[in-house]
């Protein structure tokens, strides 16, 4: 029985060391850059902050992340960020921003498995065991699908700047095509562009209908009938990536971190409002 669970563990270890080799080589930080952050250790992190997939208790996380940007490296998103000294939110400790780029839940979550302390828990290597906060409406008015407006190039063009792995030419026409010599972490984002070049034209659905959880993204959240139009509802399975903030051309949603959907959603069940 258990060597049957060791040549398990040893497959599943094998797919996502693969999959990190896919994407090395991408947003590697300098040694001097990754050095230079450990004398601000001591800053305390400003409450609010969406850690990476896997992150430990917000407490805990401070005492264990040693700053060392490899959780950034494996990003085939390019969606941690390095906290710097204005933000006082634990300074070089990951964190998300997910106006500036959501989790996409990626395969295998690399972004575990670098971790070399633990403050990404390793045993979140599936998106089962993920849990990185929850999402909540916070600008119902501003939502676009309730007067069935459709999606636009320009908010489409707000993903395109987002994205760091192509090139000036491809993000100034809103165009991307994907070759067979593109590295992995490049043809990923290009799949997300053109998933999102898709929805040009159509009414807005870009949250529920980009939402990268898997197997059944509307188990996570789904457009409802609302006041003649549509509009968000976020669901049980919502695990806070915070793909739909970014994706969202008017800042109607937010994730609250750590929260879950039954702090947030219980007591009112089918509502969207925290």
């Amino acid at each position: 029985m258990e060597e049957k669970v060791q040549k398990t563990v040893s497959k599943e270890e094998q797919k996502r060391r693969k999959f990190m080799k896919q994407i090395a080589g991408f947003g590697v930080l300098g040694l001097a850059a990754a050095g230079g952050i450990w004398a601000a250790k001591d800053f305390k992190a400003t409450k609010g902050r969406l850690r990476p997939p896997g992150a430990v208790p917000e407490d805990q996380y401070l005492s264990m992340c040693i700053k060392c940007g490899q959780c950034l490296q494996v990003c085939p998103y390019d969606s941690i960020l390095l906290e710097d000294i204005d933000g006082k939110a634990g300074v070089g400790t990951a964190y998300i921003d997910p106006l500036a780029r959501g989790c996409y839940l990626c395969e295998a979550f690399p972004c575990v498995l670098a971790c070399p302390t633990g403050a990404l828990d390793h045993e979140a290597n599936v998106i089962e065991k993920v849990h990185m906060g929850m999402a909540i409406v916070v600008n119902e008015s501003a939502c676009i699908a309730l007067d069935n407006q459709k999606v636009t190039a320009d908010m489409i063009g707000r993903i395109y700047d987002h994205t760091k792995v192509i090139t000036p030419e491809e993000r100034q026409s809103r165009k991307v095509e994907i070759f067979d010599n593109d590295p992995e972490k490049v043809k990923l984002q290009k799949e997300l562009l053109q998933k999102l070049s898709a929805q040009e034209g159509k009414s807005c659905a870009l949250c529920a209908e980009l939402c990268p959880y898997e197997p059944d993204p509307s188990q996570a959240i789904g457009m409802i009938a609302k006041d003649g139009g549509l509009f968000p509802e976020i669901r049980e399975a919502c695990i806070g990536c915070g793909a739909c903030v970014e994706l969202c051309p008017t800042k109607v949603l937010q994730i609250l971190p750590y929260a879950t959907y039954a702090e947030v959603y219980e007591k009112n069940k089918g509502s969207n409002n925290a």
